[in-house]
């Protein structure tokens, strides 16, 4: 098995994470600048650009900014993309008329878009460039990934610089999504217990979901927070981390104040306040910046019809104006260059885009 060598840069991290990146919900939580809306000339671009894809026969896991053209929206493009990556670090793009679409032209434009960003990320196991999330009917237990039922998601980031979310339908009730930023909570984890610092930082054995790569373990380690080239980056997913505990004795054990940290960490997301709240509607795009934003899920209730039921299309980026990483990130990522990193990539991998689940 392979083992990365895990150490945060020589230079301390900062004691307060300061600028846009470090907001909490309450904050902002009636602010509009967050939610941007579609223009009718913007969507007429999209069309005509889905529509010389789709009549071009090329398949969608190989779009490219070149067969998906947008000249027009290329400056709104970088500034979304600039708001991701150093700015609050999400955004909610709102507006697109799916319900004339057919799922392949939604899908055309949801992935072109993604792909003017950077390149597309497989986000599963199945080498799938375009994820359905939606309640497949299965248990929470080792081995199943949370996307796949409508229980509760516990705040979580992904494996990718940027998620995408396109709604498809949304729920008969709940399935409202919660984010809250990473770096507002390094603050308060620092207010409250700079005795903690140290445990922050200290790789966490966390579960693999059975989708592993070749030469390495069942887990990979990382730490919660790291601090490298003069940037925070956060990583977290507490139920995979308490998997790898149970599952693998091999796993290294956590530490008394790795507990802590991770108790510290739930109870400050808890908070009335602290993270921000938003509602799905069909058509709309969430895109996150997953070093500096948590996400999680409410429960949903779905319609009993299954074609009114709430669906999901996920999108995994990798721009090439990401941040620097360290190498350890590619025991998960599977690299670190910037735009050719992230996802999840196992023996017999093939890159394939999947409309019908």
């Amino acid at each position: 098995m392979h083992a990365e060598h895990i150490e945060n840069d020589v230079v301390a991290p900062p004691r307060t994470i300061e600028g846009a990146s470090a907001w909490v919900g309450r904050a902002i939580q009636n602010d509009p600048s967050w939610v941007l809306h579609w223009n009718s000339e913007q969507i007429s671009e999209l069309e005509l650009a889905a529509d010389h894809f789709l009549s071009s026969g090329i398949a969608l896991e190989d779009i490219t900014p070149e067969s998906f053209p947008l000249k027009k929206l290329a400056p709104f493009i970088n500034s979304v993309l600039n708001e991701l990556l150093v700015g609050r670090g999400f955004v909610m793009l709102r507006g697109l008329p799916i319900e004339n679409w057919s799922l392949e032209k939604s899908a055309a434009v949801y992935m072109g878009l993604g792909r003017h960003m950077g390149t597309l990320r497989s986000s599963n196991g199945k080498g799938h460039l375009l994820g359905h999330v939606r309640d497949q009917g299965v248990k929470v237990e080792a081995g199943v990934r949370f996307y796949q039922t409508n229980k509760k998601l516990d705040y979580h980031t992904d494996s990718a610089d940027i998620v995408g979310l396109l709604c498809l339908q949304k729920a008969k009730a709940g399935g409202e999504s919660f984010i809250a930023s990473s770096m507002s909570l390094y603050n308060k984890l620092i207010e409250r217990r700079p005795d903690l610092i140290a445990a922050m930082f200290t790789p966490y054995p966390t579960d693999r979901r059975g989708e592993v790569p070749e030469g390495r373990d069942p887990w990979f380690e990382i730490p919660i927070f790291n601090w490298y080239q003069g940037h925070l980056s956060c990583v977290y997913l507490r139920h995979y981390i308490e998997d790898a505990q149970h599952l693998y004795p091999n796993a290294p054990r956590l530490t008394r104040e790795q507990i802590e940290v991770m108790d510290e960490i739930d109870a400050i997301l808890q908070e009335p306040g602290f993270a921000l709240q938003m509602a799905f509607e069909p058509g709309d795009i969430q895109l996150l910046h997953n070093h500096q934003i948590l996400h999680s899920r409410n429960d949903f209730e779905n319609w009993p019809d299954p074609k009114l039921q709430r669906h999901l299309l996920r999108l995994w980026i990798a721009p090439p104006s990401a941040r620097p990483l360290p190498a350890y990130f590619g025991s998960r990522w599977g690299g670190v260059v910037p735009g050719d990193r992230g996802g999840i990539l196992v023996p017999g991998t093939k890159l394939s885009v999947e409309l019908a689940t």
